[in-house]
């Protein structure tokens, strides 16, 4: 199944001991379909696994203003209760803990804890904060594209850090981090009917301020 997506992805070459990030999440976000999703979350790649832990809503539960957290490996998923409101501040953390294992943290709690299976923990690669849309989902991929129809307000990431071999947690900046400098749209190479729908971003030390409005 292929998405129809729309994408914002600020990474850093770094090995990472741990990402954080204050997220307020969107005031509103709008579907059209009854399909697709909005995700906010943070992702690295640790004992050959890739990890992806956010905040995330869906059409079913934006009629109540609904948020959750959730997480994914590729090869399982799972996520927290719908009762998270739109317009919330939340922090999340991904990093290690003192026993080598990989924590999830939302609001401070421990969400769940990912423990190593092919091989220990170790330096975390591939950190990213993403900011992602997908507004259709398709058995084949249709050319030209149809209009994209999912919106929200403003996401603001802020306090967007990674901790280091010593333990100090770093401000992402130009000097450390590789920031999103245009929207990834997937699946790409392909006419789109209508506006594209760009992401406007505000970008600055540790924050990027995203919104998918007309």
């Amino acid at each position: 199944m292929e998405e129809y997506a729309k994408i914002l992805r600020w990474s850093t070459d770094k090995a990472v001991y741990g990402l954080k990030t204050t997220i307020q999440l969107p005031k509103t976000a709008t579907f059209e379909k009854n399909v697709g999703f909005i995700n906010f979350y943070l992702g690295v790649y640790g004992a050959n696994v890739h990890y992806e832990c956010g905040l995330s809503t869906k059409p079913a539960e934006t009629a109540n203003d609904y948020w959750h957290w959730f997480w994914n490996t590729g090869f399982s998923n799972d996520g927290g209760p719908w009762m998270i409101k739109g317009g919330a501040t939340i922090p999340i953390e991904l990093s290690m803990n003192c026993d080598n294992q990989l924590e999830f943290k939302v609001a401070g709690e421990v969400v769940k804890t990912f423990y190593a299976e092919a091989e220990p923990f170790g330096a975390l690669t591939n950190a990213r904060l993403v900011v992602a849309a997908c507004d259709q989902k398709f058995e084949s991929i249709p050319d030209p594209l149809p209009e994209w129809a999912t919106r929200h307000d403003a996401v603001i990431c802020d306090c967007f850090s990674f901790r280091d071999s010593c333990g100090t947690w770093v401000t992402m900046s130009s000097l450390n981090s590789n920031p999103p400098t245009s929207t990834i749209f997937w699946p790409t190479g392909h006419e789109h009917t209508g506006t594209t729908a760009d992401y406007t971003t505000i970008l600055s030390v540790g924050r990027i301020i995203a919104s998918l409005k007309d």
